[in-house]
C-alpha cells in the first residue's frame, strides 16, 4: 500500500516488517521496524493532535525507530509528557508518540502500558506495548520544497488570485503557524499566457481578506502579510484588511506608509502568535514572554483557540512599539520593481516571511540591471531603501533573482567538514599570500579540500567556475563585462553551464559576474571592490565553511568594513549545512585583560527560518528559551578560559573586541589576555588594513 491512496505529500510502503514513511515532497524517509508484517489501512487525519498529511492504522506489539530521530511522548490529546532520551515505563493510558527526523511521524496508541529504551548514543528508540494493539500512524511532510507551480498572466488581478492560494502550504492557522515547520514552502509562481492554479491547491478559509488596488506595487507590499494570514486577496479602491467579524482595518495609501504599516502588522501579529503558542504543541518558558507578557492586555495562550479574526481583534489592541524590541529581525527584506517580473519571487519571499518594498521603474532601464534587491540587518546599505535602478548598486545590497532560490531547491548542501574551496589568482606572490591566509596557523574547521591556482589558463578558469562540486570559488582575476580574464584569454561567464555554490569576485563594483554565476546554477555570489586583507579572506571563508549565512559571513568577518561589497542571492543562503541549528553569535568586550562581557545572539538562515526557538545552556544567562534571530544583551562576564571553551562549540561564532576568533587559530589564554590588553589600551576596535593580502593582522 502506498500513500497515493490517501494523500500525495507522504507515502507509506511495507517492506517485510519495516514500514517506510516517505516524504514525497522532500524525497526522504523514516523507517519504522514492527514486530510483524503490517497490513495498513487508511485512517482519519483528525485522530491526531497535530496536523498530518496522511494516516494509516495497523496492528503491532512494538515499534523501533532505527534512524536518528528525536522521539517524545504525549497524551493522546497532545499534552507533552517527556522526551525519550532515557529508558522509561509509562502507566496504562492513551499516548501519542512524536517522531521528528527527516520527516514527521505521529503514532497514536490507545489504552496501553509502554516500555521504552530511550535514545542512547544516537541508537534506535524501541517502544514496546503490553499487548498487540491497533495504532494510528500519521505523517507530515516537512514541505521544504514547493509541491506545485502556478502560472499567472501579466495581470495584477490574476496575481491577487494567486497570492490567495500561497497559504495552501501552511498546515494550520492557529498561532502554531508561527513555527517554521508548519509553514511549508508556498507553490512556485511562473509567468505565462493564462491563469492556471493546479487543482490540489486550495485557498485557505481563514475569514480574512486583504484588499489591494489593482496594481503590482500594492500586491507586492501586502503579499507576505496576506500569505501569513492565509487571507484572500481582493481588488478594491483602497488597501485594507477585512475580518469576518465585520471589522475593517484601513491601511495607508501612501507607498512608504503602506510598506511600514504592513511590516508593522506582520511583525506584531507574528510575534504575538509565538507567545500564544507557548502552552501549545511545544510548551516553553520564553525570555521574550517574560519581557512582554506583563505589558499585554490579555493572556496570550487564552487566544490560541479563537478564530483568526477574533485573535487579530485582540492583537490590534497591542502597541507595536511594545513588541518591536523583542521580535527577531527579518533575515531578508526585499525591494521589487513595480512590474510583473517580480511575481516569480513572491513565493520564495513569503517562505522566509520577507517584508516587501517597491522601488524603481517597472522594467530595467539598462542591460543587466536586477529585477529585485534584498537587504539584511547584519549587512545593510546606508541611505535608506535602495532601488534596483541604482547604478552601481549601493554597497550592502543583494541582487535577487528567482534562480538563486530555484538552484537551492535542486542542489544538495555540502556537509560541514567537506567544503571544497578553490582560489584563482594572478601572481605567485598573491598565491603565496592566499595559501598562508587559509592554512596558517591551520586550515579552518569545515574545509575538507582546498587549492590555490596561480595564473590559470582560460580552460582551467572555465573548469573551476563551472564546477558544481566547488563550494566556494574565490576569483582574484580581473573581471568585468561578464568576463574573467585568464592568463591566455577571457572566459565569458554566460557561456558556462554550471557554477560553484558560491563565487567571490574581486575588484569590481558591478554584480554582472555574480548574476551570471547564479544564472549558471550557483546559490549566491559576493562581489568585493578591492582585495581583502588576509584576516578578511580567512575569516569569510571560515564562516562560510562553518555553515554561517552569506550575509552574516560577510558582516562578522569584518570584510564589509574593509571594502565595498555587493552580493547576489538571498542573504540567508548557506554553502554548508549546520545541522539545522541557528548559528550562535557571541559578541565579547573586554572589561579587563582577564574578564570579558558577553552579548549573545543568533543568526537565521534559509534552513533555519524565523519562528525557530532555541534554549542555550549558558552559565550566567537565565536558561529561558528564546526566538532564534534575537540578541540578548547584558550577559555575564567570563574569564579567558571560559571564552576559549565557548570558541570550541560547533554552532558558535565569537567576535572578540571587534575581531573574529576562530577555533583553528589555536589561541591560548595568554593570547586572549594580550589581545584584551591591546584593545583596552587603544580603547577602540583593532584595525585591519584593506588591500593586498599580507600576513599583517592575522596573528598578534
Amino acid at each position: 500500500m502506498t500513500g497515493d491512496a490517501i494523500g500525495g505529500r507522504v507515502k507509506f510502503e511495507v517492506d517485510g516488517e519495516t514500514l517506510r514513511v516517505r516524504d514525497a515532497l522532500d524525497g526522504t524517509e523514516i523507517r519504522l521496524v514492527l514486530d510483524r508484517e503490517p497490513d495498513p489501512q487508511p485512517a482519519l487525519t483528525e485522530l491526531f493532535p497535530f496536523p498530518v498529511d496522511g494516516a494509516i492504522s495497523l496492528e503491532t506489539g512494538s515499534i523501533s525507530v532505527p534512524d536518528y530521530s528525536a522521539v517524545s511522548v504525549r497524551r493522546a490529546e497532545g499534552e507533552f509528557v517527556a522526551r525519550l532520551n532515557e529508558p522509561m515505563e509509562l502507566p496504562r493510558g492513551s499516548y501519542c508518540f512524536d517522531i521528528s527526523g527527516v520527516t514527521k511521524v505521529l503514532v497514536r496508541a490507545p489504552d496501553v502500558t509502554v516500555s521504552t529504551t530511550g535514545m542512547v548514543d544516537s541508537g534506535a528508540v524501541d517502544i514496546e506495548f503490553d499487548r498487540p494493539t491497533t495504532v494510528a500512524l500519521g505523517a507530515r511532510s516537512l514541505h521544504s520544497r514547493p509541491e506545485a507551480t502556478i502560472t499567472v498572466p501579466d495581470d495584477p488581478a490574476a496575481l491577487a488570485e494567486v497570492i490567495s492560494v500561497l497559504g495552501s502550504s501552511i498546515k494550520e492557522f492557529s498561532p502554531e503557524r508561527s513555527w517554521p515547520t508548519l509553514r511549508g514552502y508556498p507553490p512556485l509562481i511562473e509567468r505565462g499566457d493564462a491563469l492556471d492554479i493546479p487543482s490540489p491547491l486550495v485557498r485557505p478559509d481563514t475569514g480574512v481578506e486583504v484588499v489591494v488596488r489593482p496594481e503590482y506595487a500594492d500586491i507586492y507590499r501586502l503579499s507576505t502579510l496576506s500569505y501569513y494570514l492565509g487571507a484572500r486577496m481582493v481588488i478594491g479602491d483602497a488597501p485594507a484588511i477585512r475580518l469576518d467579524t465585520g471589522y475593517v482595518e484601513s491601511l495607508p495609501t501612501g507607498d512608504s506608509a503602506l510598506e511600514a504599516r504592513a511590516e508593522e502588522l506582520l511583525r506584531t501579529w507574528f510575534f504575538l502568535d509565538t507567545l500564544a503558542r507557548t502552552e501549545g504543541y511545544v510548551p516553553s518558558d520564553r525570555y521574550e514572554y517574560q519581557q512582554v507578557g506583563p505589558e499585554l492586555p490579555f493572556y496570550p495562550p487564552n487566544l490560541a483557540d479563537l478564530s483568526m479574526s477574533d485573535r487579530l481583534m485582540e492583537y490590534l489592541e497591542v502597541d507595536p512599539a511594545t513588541v518591536a524590541p523583542y521580535a527577531p529581525d527579518w533575515p531578508t527584506e526585499a525591494v521589487l520593481r513595480p512590474g510583473p517580473a517580480g511575481a516569480e519571487l513572491l513565493s520564495h519571499l513569503a517562505h522566509v516571511l520577507a517584508p516587501v518594498r517597491v522601488r524603481g521603474s517597472p522594467e530595467p532601464d539598462r542591460p543587466g540591471a536586477p529585477v529585485a534587491l534584498a537587504t539584511s540587518p547584519r549587512f545593510a546599505p546606508t541611505g535608506g531603501t535602495p532601488s534596483p535602478d541604482d547604478d552601481p548598486l549601493p554597497a550592502g545590497t543583494f541582487a535577487l533573482t528567482p534562480a538563486c532560490y530555484e538552484n537551492r531547491l535542486r542542489r544538495e548542501t555540502t556537509a560541514r567538514g567537506e567544503v571544497r574551496v578553490v582560489a584563482l589568482v594572478e601572481s605567485p606572490e598573491r598565491a603565496t599570500a592566499v595559501r598562508r591566509a587559509i592554512a596558517d596557523p591551520a586550515v579552518p574547521e569545515g574545509i575538507g579540500d582546498w587549492e590555490v591556482l596561480d595564473r590559470p589558463d582560460a580552460e582551467t578558469v572555465a573548469t573551476v567556475l563551472s564546477d558544481p562540486d566547488v563550494d566556494v570559488a574565490y576569483c582574484g582575476l580581473p573581471v568585468g563585462g561578464g568576463e574573467v580574464v585568464a592568463a591566455d584569454g577571457a572566459v565569458v561567464l554566460a557561456d558556462l553551464d554550471e557554477a560553484p555554490a558560491l563565487t567571490v569576485f574581486e575588484g569590481t563594483d558591478r554584480v554582472g559576474g555574480g548574476l551570471a554565476a547564479v544564472e549558471n546554477g550557483g546559490l549566491g555570489s559576493v562581489v568585493v571592490a578591492e582585495a581583502p586583507s588576509s584576516t578578511g579572506l580567512r575569516s569569510v571563508v571560515a564562516l562560510l565553511a562553518a555553515g554561517t549565512s552569506m550575509s552574516a559571513s560577510v558582516s562578522l568577518s569584518g570584510l564589509a568594513d574593509e571594502t565595498r561589497i555587493r552580493c547576489v542571492g538571498d542573504p540567508g543562503v548557506q554553502v554548508a549545512s549546520n545541522a539545522g541549528l541557528a548559528m550562535q553569535v557571541n559578541t565579547v568586550r573586554s572589561e579587563s585583560p582577564t574578564s570579558h562581557r558577553f552579548e549573545r545572539g543568533s543568526v537565521l538562515s534559509l534552513p533555519v527560518r524565523i519562528g525557530h526557538e532555541q534554549t542555550q545552556l549558558f552559565e550566567g544567562f537565565d536558561g529561558l528559551s528564546e526566538l532564534a534571530g534575537t540578541t540578548r544583551t547584558n550577559g555575564p562576564a567570563v574569564d579567558s578560559a571560559r571564552l576559549l571553551a565557548i570558541l570550541e562549540q560547533d554552532d558558535s561564532v565569537v567576535r572578540f573586541n571587534d575581531r573574529l576568533l576562530l577555533p583553528s587559530d589555536d589561541r591560548s589564554e595568554a593570547d586572549v589576555e594580550r589581545m584584551a590588553r591591546r584593545a583596552l589600551a587603544e580603547d577602540a576596535p583593532e584595525e585591519t588594513t584593506p588591500g593586498d593580502l599580507t600576513e599583517e593582522g592575522r596573528r598578534d
